[in-house]
Formats: C-alpha cells, sequence, structure tokens
C-alpha cells in the first residue's frame, strides 16, 4: 500500500510540472478515449460494469497523447471503483465550438454535494471512500494534467444517481 501511494505521488508531481515535458501533437480525442476504454474493460468486467461509448467523427486536438491516455485512465479507474456491479459507464467525446469536449458519466452512486468541492483535493477521499482501495490523488492528476494541457475538469453529481466527469480541451487550429 504504501508503495502504490509514493507512486501516486510521483505521479502527481509529473502532472504538476507536465506542462514543461508534454510531447505535443494532433491528435484524435476520441481515438485515445476509445483506447482508455478498452484498457479500462478488464478492470469493468471484474466491477461487473457495463461500458458504452459515444463518439463520432475527430475531434482534434494538440495535445500529449499519452498524457491524456493517462487522465481518462484514472476517470475510469474511479469509476471501477466505486460503481457497483450492474451498474453502467459511458464515455461521450464531441466537439462544442473552440472546444473538445470527453465526458465519463456513471450510473453509481453519486458524490454528495457537500463533497463534490472537494473531489480534485490532493488525498481527499470520500466519506463512503474506507472500504475502496486508494490514495486519493487520482482525481488530482488528472486535474493537473488537463490544466496543464490548457483545458479544465468539472464534476456533477446528485449525489445518489452517478456521477459525470467532463474534460474541456482547446482544439487543435484548423
Amino acid at each position: 500500500r504504501l508503495g502504490r501511494v509514493v507512486g501516486d505521488l510521483a505521479a502527481l508531481s509529473a502532472a504538476e510540472t507536465a506542462s514543461l515535458s508534454l510531447r505535443r501533437a494532433t491528435i484524435d480525442l476520441r481515438a485515445i478515449a476509445e483506447e482508455a476504454l478498452a484498457a479500462a474493460l478488464p478492470a469493468f468486467d471484474l466491477a461487473g460494469l457495463q461500458a458504452s461509448i459515444d463518439a463520432g467523427g475527430p475531434v482534434l486536438v494538440i495535445a500529449d497523447a499519452d498524457r491524456l491516455h493517462q487522465a481518462l485512465g484514472n476517470l475510469l479507474a474511479n469509476a471501477a471503483r466505486y460503481c457497483r456491479p450492474g451498474d453502467a459507464v459511458h464515455i461521450s467525446v464531441r466537439q462544442e465550438g473552440r472546444r473538445a469536449l470527453v465526458s465519463v458519466a456513471d450510473s453509481g452512486p453519486g458524490i454528495s454535494a457537500e463533497e463534490l468541492p472537494h473531489v480534485f483535493d490532493r488525498l481527499w477521499r470520500g466519506s463512503t471512500a474506507s472500504d475502496v482501495a486508494g490514495s486519493g490523488i487520482g482525481l488530482a492528476v488528472v486535474r493537473e494534467l488537463i490544466a496543464a494541457h490548457g483545458g479544465e475538469v468539472d464534476v456533477v453529481s446528485d449525489g445518489s444517481t452517478g456521477t459525470t466527469f467532463t474534460v474541456r480541451l482547446p482544439v487543435a487550429e484548423n
């Protein structure tokens, strides 16, 4: 467990300095989301979760593919940890104006209104997390990686019927 925490802290430190080391290229955000979901499917199968993706045509961004894969992987890993068997996780990728959006929505137990403002805080874990493995660093890493790309991430939940994380990134200029 200590080794995992040390590894998570190293990931957070790397994420905080990511803007200095990003390997930017024009990439299709849809492909990154599809790859991240494919990588998460074994954990979803073990957790008894259903998964789907809605990704139309290409959504191009200038980004570090590995770092975006890491950020989406963290969001999907959280869904695998906190959702209940039979719950569903849905990813959607789209472009709205000059922003590329990736949403990860689940039908899990949700996050209470009191806890929502803290989900991206370092080392913070929700009141229902005592029996779930984790260090409370994964979502802080997501926030830092997305910020390093000039984007933002937010979360909405009604506290009982699921949670949706939405990543917004600038689209690549044509």
